[in-house]
């Protein structure tokens, strides 16, 4: 055994020495193999435990510290890391002398004579320990601390120190003082979730590690001893006392003056009088995120795709989609609009209007014997108000603890849930959420993703992209695209809005109305559009067949088309569609038709500078043409219309808009869709329960659009030289009657008083005369002055005036 025991030290000592570079002094060496023997010695059992390790040690010269990822916008700057533990490396060269000196004073007094351990420094540890009758002091030196950091467990036992103690005397021989100083420094803990001098250093004084001064130097020295006992912000007082005795051992070992230290002292006890921070702030909440829902977003599908570890300790660089310009400018349009609407909505609960069906719920039905008017129905009595408004008062915390106990299930469980639904107290105590993204028609890129009111722990969800709710009209330009691609109709078409009853499945009657309440007779399909007509886009829908435009329609969503239910009631939008969703959608129309896929990350590089993923290497570039230009172009016409002088006037502004709003039933949700020169973008508005109502009248045109004006405004002049991106082409000009939308004969301008132009598709115009015009005779192109405009070239781009 003997043999083998010293068979192995030779061995091993051969291995030191091919690793140990030509610098390394012979003498320093022989030393510490002379100790490394004599520790052999005392444990052969031990030396083989440690070599088992030794591979650790070798790794240790090109040992890397764990670094957080940082996520970084389309222009290269950070919006914000990814780490558990926030570690931030710093070369040598930017450590301070002073925080160094700081550093020894404190943990290894004779750092720069000693040969890993410490043998001074272990018998006075012993002997006050001791007298102490506990532990009071280690005898551990910097070299120590780093083989426990970084090579073997943190168990407190005879063996882990033995273990130390061998691995501190390699590291020794491997590593010149200052690697050892810089890698420790780099890798200890310093509290509040924060691991190096640099992050210690921005997270306690937000200041970079080179411009520290002495005195929070020492503070921040002062810390790996005890990073909870003596954390600044937790036990100030605790922490300035520990802070005058690093300045005291840096007195005594001659690195800085009595004056000096004063001088540091007094300005350390002054920056903790004027402290406001709260104890258990933690570096993963200061850290900096300036577009939380998207950075949540993407760490989500990062985890998945390279695991824990990688990302959160590998150093990536991930070049994502977003703008901050952009970003900044959605949340500061966005947030104070709904913390606004939240105060708005709050007061239009039930009780305002129950308070009528109160004062005369006896009166109403004999009113309507007398005078013979329809039945009036209240939908709740008061009654059945005041009965709810006392349960919700008095009982509803009691009853849920009981339901708590019985497990959430059963008659009780529905009860409540049946009453939740109807409780008329409860967007009192919720606020309004909403939802803004982004899309770069250019390239696809998200440039913006709000997922609701301000990030917290309470509020994660991201509504941008995991929420599905009804766009209500903002769905109409779906319909009416598709079926102008199907050659349906024309924007000229006209068509009654005027009430429809119909039967639904169940067999009852189905008469939605407008949002207006009344009804303005014939209107052609652009005005149908701006005026957001119900009637009419049923109509349309109907005209069309189902079966014709549901699958174009399906397109644009990228959905499958059995997902689309076949039902006249898609046509005021029922569909349920998140806001990127709906945004990728309109997209298609200022891109000529052509189909998009949203891009969010562009590239991935590790933290040796090599792109470990690229996505747009492997990106699709070819897209499906879903609409014509001509019909595109028709509908860009059509939704310019609606901002000028319809429904989506609020959402205009100084630049270039197209859009369309939208509001659901009760007016529950509310949206704004539409685009500039360059970029598409979706807003919604509403409740995160859906049964919630943001009040009477508050629809997408009144709250929603003026919303989407103001963040176009904000983002103005962060687009200025931009190259715009609209398509448009296959399309001319044509005047048409009024009141049929058919193109005049020469021998029907007696009949057709009123004319007006109107932008067709190329291969979608009108084919017939007036209808007061005999049948059958047919319309002859050319005859009706077709060829006599000016006949734009397939490709062609209109300018703004010209639609």
């Amino acid at each position: 055994m003997k043999f083998i025991i010293l068979t192995r030290i030779t061995l091993f000592a051969c291995r030191i020495a091919m690793l140990c570079d030509h610098e390394v002094n012979i003498f320093r060496f022989l030393k510490s193999a002379i100790i490394f023997t004599v520790t052999v010695a005392i444990s052969g059992a031990l030396i083989i435990f440690s070599l088992i390790d030794f591979d650790k040690v070798i790794s240790l010269k090109t040992y890397k510290h764990s670094r957080p990822s940082i996520l970084l916008d389309r222009k290269g700057r950070v919006i914000s890391k990814y780490f558990k533990d926030n570690r931030q490396v710093v070369e040598a060269k930017l450590i301070p002398r002073h925080l160094k000196q700081a550093f020894i004073a404190t943990e290894d007094n004779h750092f720069y004579e000693h040969f890993g351990i410490d043998p001074q420094a272990i018998l006075r540890a012993f002997l006050v320990n001791l007298q102490a009758g506990g532990v009071k002091q280690g005898g551990s030196t910097i070299t120590q601390q780093l083989a426990k950091v970084v090579l073997t467990s943190r168990k407190r036992n005879i063996f882990r120190k033995a273990k130390e103690a061998f691995m501190a005397l390699v590291i020794e021989c491997m590593l010149t003082k200052e690697e050892i100083l810089n890698k420790y420094m780099n890798e200890i803990y310093f509290g509040h979730g924060n691991y190096g001098v640099q992050a210690a250093s921005q997270f306690y004084f937000k200041k970079n590690v080179k411009d520290i001064s002495v005195g929070e130097a020492a503070v921040i020295a002062s810390l790996p001893s005890a990073p909870s006992r003596f954390a600044p912000f937790k036990h100030p007082r605790r922490s300035l006392n520990r802070t005058a005795h690093v300045l005291t051992k840096m007195i005594d070992m001659n690195f800085i003056s009595r004056k000096r230290a004063k001088k540091e002292f007094i300005s350390i006890r002054d920056y903790y009088s004027t402290l406001n921070v709260a104890p258990t702030v933690t570096a993963f909440g200061r850290r900096t995120d300036l577009a939380p829902y998207f950075t949540e977003y993407l760490r989500q599908k990062l985890e998945k795709e390279f695991g824990e570890e990688q990302l959160y300790t590998g150093g990536l660089k991930i070049y994502s989609s977003l703008d901050l310009d952009h970003q900044r400018a959605a949340q500061k349009a966005l947030w104070p609009a709904l913390k606004r609407q939240s105060l708005v909505s709050k007061r239009f609960i039930p009780s305002n209007h129950l308070a009528v069906a109160q004062a005369y719920t006896n009166e109403i039905p004999i009113l309507g014997l007398v005078f013979d008017l329809p039945e009036f129905r209240i939908k709740r009595n008061y009654t059945e108000y005041a009965m709810q408004v006392n349960f919700f008062k008095k009982l509803a915390d009691s009853t849920e603890l009981v339901n708590l106990a019985m497990g959430g299930q059963g008659k009780l469980d529905n009860f409540l849930n049946q009453i939740r639904s109807k409780n008329p107290y409860s967007n009192r105590y919720q606020l309004v959420q909403g939802a803004f993204t982004e899309i770069d028609q250019l390239t696809g890129e998200v440039t913006v993703m709000v997922g609701g009111s301000p990030f917290s722990v309470q509020n994660q969800l991201n509504r941008a992209v995991n929420i599905k709710r009804q766009p209500g009209s903002a769905f109409k330009p779906l319909v009416y695209a598709s079926s102008m691609q199907a050659k349906k109709i024309t924007a000229a078409s006209v068509f009654p809005d005027s009430p429809i009853i119909k039967l639904n499945f169940e067999g009852q009657n189905w008469n939605p109305g407008n949002y207006s309440g009344g009804f303005r007779g014939d209107l052609s399909v652009r005005q149908a559009l701006a005026y957001s007509s119900n009637s009419v886009s049923i109509r349309v829908a109907e005209w069309s067949k189902l079966g014709n435009i549901i699958p174009i329609i399906a397109k644009q969503l990228h959905v499958n088309t059995r997902s689309i239910p076949r039902n006249l009631s898609i046509a005021l939008g029922t569909f349920d569609v998140s806001p990127l969703q709906i945004a990728t959608a309109f997209s298609v129309f200022p891109r000529g038709g052509i189909d998009i896929e949203p891009v969010m990350l562009h590239k991935i590089v590790n933290g040796e500078g090599t792109v470990i993923r690229d996505y747009d290497s492997t990106r699709n570039t070819k897209f499906e043409r879903i609409l014509s230009q001509g019909t595109a172009t028709v509908m860009i016409s059509m939704m310019q219309g609606v901002v000028n002088s319809g429904t989506g006037r609020g959402a205009k502004y100084s630049g270039y808009a197209a859009g369309k709003t939208g509001t659901t039933q009760n007016f529950r949700d509310a949206w704004f869709v539409g685009f500039n020169k360059r970029y598409t973008s979706a807003l919604w508005m509403g409740y995160d329960r859906s049964t919630l109502s943001l009040g009477i009248g508050q629809s997408g045109g009144n709250i929603a659009a003026p919303v989407w004006g103001r963040y176009q405004q904000l983002v103005l002049r962060h687009r200025r030289g931009e190259e715009p991106y609209i398509l448009r082409g296959e399309a001319i000009k044509l005047k048409v009657c009024k009141f049929s939308g058919k193109i005049q004969r020469s021998d029907c301008r007696s009949v057709c008083t009123e004319l007006v132009e109107e932008v067709f598709a190329k291969d979608n115009l009108p084919e017939e005369g007036c209808a007061e015009v005999q049948a059958g005779q047919g319309v002859n192109i050319k005859e009706a002055g077709v060829n006599k405009l000016a006949q734009p070239k397939t490709n062609e781009i209109f300018v703004d005036e010209d639609i």
